[in-house]
């Protein structure tokens, strides 16, 4: 649980030293008072990345050269140069070591996307689960990852007439491509047949319908199937100067009743297939960390219906997590929370002093 956070310098929130119950926190104000931003900075020190940026330096404050934020059990430090921290005492540079340190699933109307958007939103939320479950997953996908980048640097310089290596070079990286891609699919597969009955239960419960839905990852393939296939595609990339296949361009197989949900979902289908996705997540990771992760949900009751506002708070309830929730009236949710931090009464919640210039030494 996060019991306590620090901040200063983390963009338009005032510095602050906030403490939080176990229970649910409610916080509530009109739109551009900090709601998200708190969520941000909460995901942030339990994750080690932003759900709004791609850097970490993109959230410090106009007004800051920096941004710091601590917990009792860890700090981080960022400015332009870079990032340092401290986890249980032991320093890093690198924020992806927060990285699952706190287990966290957030939940905002945008995660619509899952059901609605492009394979790129469905793989990120698969593989950062992979990454949960497995910690050697992460290595995985960052050596697939740089694998690709350096076959996709050597089709593109050949494409102009100077790749380096040689073919040599190009068929050792195809090697090494398709063993990983092979360990990668069968990581995936082995998930989305774990979620998908706990996708099934969630989405019942929403929707209070017994509606089935297909989640699979059904384009698996053994590294021979894989090399042949890229041997189909040589011709192909040569002329792209870029991998036409693998991971990196695979979908989930997302149905509702044999029908795609992507063509044909409606609205309020594709939301509470989305949350059913993102409650799943959240089952896997307490399976797997034998800890109840905590919860931020972004404002995600605006756009439902009273049924599925009722039904979110009865999953909340009773998964007995921490949860953060954000919404412009308290009075607008679903239940009660324990503890309610309103931007709007930065003397009920904010203290100012010299936080930001003690920095780490802390």
């Amino acid at each position: 649980m996060l019991l306590s956070l620090e901040q200063c310098g983390f963009r338009n929130l005032k510095e602050f030293s906030l403490e939080f119950s176990a229970g649910i926190t409610i916080i509530s104000g009109q739109n551009g008072h900090g709601k998200s931003n708190l969520l941000e900075a909460i995901h942030i020190i339990c994750q080690g990345f932003s759900f709004k940026t791609k850097t970490l330096q993109e959230a410090i404050s106009w007004n800051a050269d920096n941004f710091v934020l601590r917990t009792s059990t860890a700090a981080i430090q960022v400015d332009n140069s870079g990032i340092r921290g401290k986890l249980d005492g032991k320093e890093f540079r690198k924020a992806s070591v927060l990285f699952g340190s706190a287990p966290l699933v957030f939940i905002s109307p945008e995660d619509i996307r899952l059901a609605k958007g492009t394979p790129e939103n469905r793989r990120s939320f698969l593989d950062e689960l992979l990454c949960f479950c497995k910690k050697s997953n992460l290595d995985l996908l960052r050596r697939y990852r740089r694998v690709l980048l350096q076959r996709n640097r050597w089709l593109k310089d050949n494409l102009e007439g100077n790749a380096a290596g040689g073919e040599y070079l190009f068929e050792a990286l195809t090697e090494q491509l398709a063993t990983l891609a092979e360990l990668v699919w069968e990581e995936r597969k082995e998930l989305c047949e774990i979620l998908e009955p706990h996708i099934n239960n969630f989405y019942q419960v929403l929707c209070n319908k017994s509606e089935e839905i297909k989640f699979s990852y059904a384009r698996a393939l053994s590294k021979e199937d894989f090399l042949k296939k890229l041997g189909e595609k040589f011709n192909a990339e040569r002329v792209a100067g870029a991998t036409l296949a693998g991971p990196h361009r695979d979908d989930i197989e997302l149905f509702l009743q044999g029908h795609s949900m992507r063509d044909f979902g409606s609205q309020g289908q594709c939301r509470s297939i989305a949350l059913a996705m993102k409650f799943a997540a959240a089952e896997i990771i307490e399976s797997h960390s034998g800890t109840k992760p905590i919860l931020l949900l972004d404002d995600v009751f605006a756009e439902l219906d009273h049924s599925r506002r009722e039904a979110i708070a009865k999953i909340v309830k009773q998964k007995e997590c921490q949860t953060f929730a954000a919404t412009p009236s308290a009075e607008d949710l679903p239940f009660q929370g324990d503890t309610l931090i309103s931007p709007l009464k930065t003397s009920d919640c904010f203290s100012s002093g010299s936080f930001c210039k003690a920095s780490l030494a802390k």
